[in-house]
């Protein structure tokens, strides 16, 4: 038995019994309060470049995910552990195809034209023109409400990643952090990791590479809106005439 079947087998006894997903979903919905109150907090504390007070919230909010990790894993162990038959005995379900049930879970149009058009019709020239003109002018106005939906998706593809992979992570989180002392010194050659270890080497990337986004929208907003200290100044000088 390796930690890969291990691993596969409280997946598949997760997604069975439990709701991974969504309580991973609640987890990504916390952390994503706490790096807002994280964000307003440092601007309250005279920190206004966005640039750098988003990738800092975001920062702090990781830090409060990983404490809602620990809290799911303190809640969820002890089923595991006091299951009789469970994965505590390494020679009981290795594929996790019969592993108890736990206590809780939970432009223009230029027909007409050509050699045939009239130089005594200005109209046929200047009203393409102003049309180009017009769509200029609405590709402006469109142009901030277009990068906060550009801003929303990337946070949201990020979170959406990190729910998806749910039952992955959470096994492996019951596998170092609660099975580890009754399989570890039971099954040699087993690999042994701290849980912590797990979580950031699962969610370190999609955390990072988000930090990286926030960093090239805030320098964009700040760009563009100089007075800007938020997304709703940005909003607010976008609007002016």
């Amino acid at each position: 038995m390796n930690r890969s079947r291990l691993v596969r087998g409280l997946q598949q006894h997760l997604e069975r019994h439990t709701w991974p997903r969504a309580q991973m979903a609640l987890l990504v919905a916390l952390t994503g309060g706490a790096g807002l109150l994280a964000s307003f907090l440092l601007l309250q504390a005279g920190l206004q470049t966005m640039w750098l007070r988003y990738p800092l919230a975001l920062g702090a909010a990781y830090l409060v995910f990983l404490v809602l990790l620990w809290l799911w894993l303190r809640t969820n162990a002890q089923d595991y552990i006091d299951a009789p038959g469970g994965l505590g005995d390494p020679g009981a379900a290795p594929d996790g195809a019969a592993l108890p049930t736990p206590v809780s879970g939970g432009g223009g149009d230029f027909a007409g034209g050509g050699a045939s058009a009239s130089f005594d019709a200005p109209d046929a020239v200047a009203n393409p023109l102003s049309e180009g003109l017009g769509s200029v002018a609405e590709a402006e106005e469109f142009a901030i409400p277009l990068a906060v939906v550009v801003f929303a998706i990337g946070l949201a593809l990020s979170s959406l990643y990190v729910v998806y992979a749910a039952p992955v992570l959470f096994a492996e989180l019951l596998l170092d952090g609660a099975l580890a002392a009754t399989l570890y010194r039971r099954l040699r050659g087993l690999e042994s990791r701290h849980w912590i270890e797990t979580a950031v080497q699962r969610t370190a990337g999609p955390f990072l590479l988000t930090a990286l986004f926030l960093i090239l929208c805030g320098a964009a907003m700040q760009w563009y809106a100089p007075q800007a200290h938020s997304l709703g100044d940005v909003l607010q000088h976008a609007a002016r005439p």
